[in-house]
């Protein structure tokens, strides 16, 4: 009778033991999947401040009496470093949430798509007052021929607004869209570095 009683108890209690464990183990899944978001915000406005350092620099016009010496030959191989650079940062910052290479890459991924959106929105911003992709706004103005830019204008629509829209459509297409897709491959594969390194210390 005794140990029929126990046997009920136990059966009873069972279940919401398991029903705790349960319950921490999700705690713990979402306390790690929070940190690894907040670590990839932080990380992806470092990326975005290089990223628009970078634009910057490229706008810096070479020496006359040098002209093959140019900051704009930089840029590509900073892009390289900061989309690197920013998935390890997120990685470190997401700290022991980091355990696998998957985990690391899925973390540099988001800091690099984001920091990609960031260098985006500043992109457009450059391009709509006028100090970036200038050539492809006047390109957009040249496909079209004087008489269309007359019935345009009769709407309202004058050159300078066409290569306006012109510049801010570009640099939504090469620097938002395009540019955070390569922004967050690069990041992912820094963020792939980071378990590596771990585990070799």
């Amino acid at each position: 009778m005794t140990v029929t009683t126990q046997k009920r108890k136990y059966s009873q209690f069972a279940p919401a033991v398991q029903y705790q464990q349960i319950s921490y183990v999700q705690r713990q899944k979402n306390s790690q999947a929070s940190l690894m978001v907040i670590s990839s915000l932080k990380a992806s406005l470092v990326g975005g401040v290089g990223l628009l350092l970078l634009m910057l620099i490229s706008l810096i016009p070479p020496p006359e009496n040098i002209p093959f010496l140019s900051l704009a030959y930089l840029v590509w191989p900073g892009f390289l470093v900061v989309c690197l650079a920013t998935g390890l940062l997120a990685s470190i910052l997401a700290g022991d949430s980091i355990r696998t290479s998957y985990q690391g890459g899925k973390v540099g991924w988001m800091a690099g798509f984001w920091a990609g959106v960031y260098g985006g929105i500043g992109a457009m911003f450059m391009a709509a007052i006028g100090v970036f992709m200038v050539n492809f706004g006047q390109g957009v103005v040249n496909q079209f021929t004087p008489e269309q830019l007359a019935g345009w204008n009769s709407y309202g629509l004058t050159a300078d607004t066409i290569s306006l829209a012109g510049r801010v459509f570009g640099a939504l297409i090469v620097y938002g869209v395009i540019g955070s897709l390569i922004c967050a491959l690069l990041s992912s594969i820094g963020g792939m570095i980071y378990p590596k390194l771990s585990v070799i210390e």
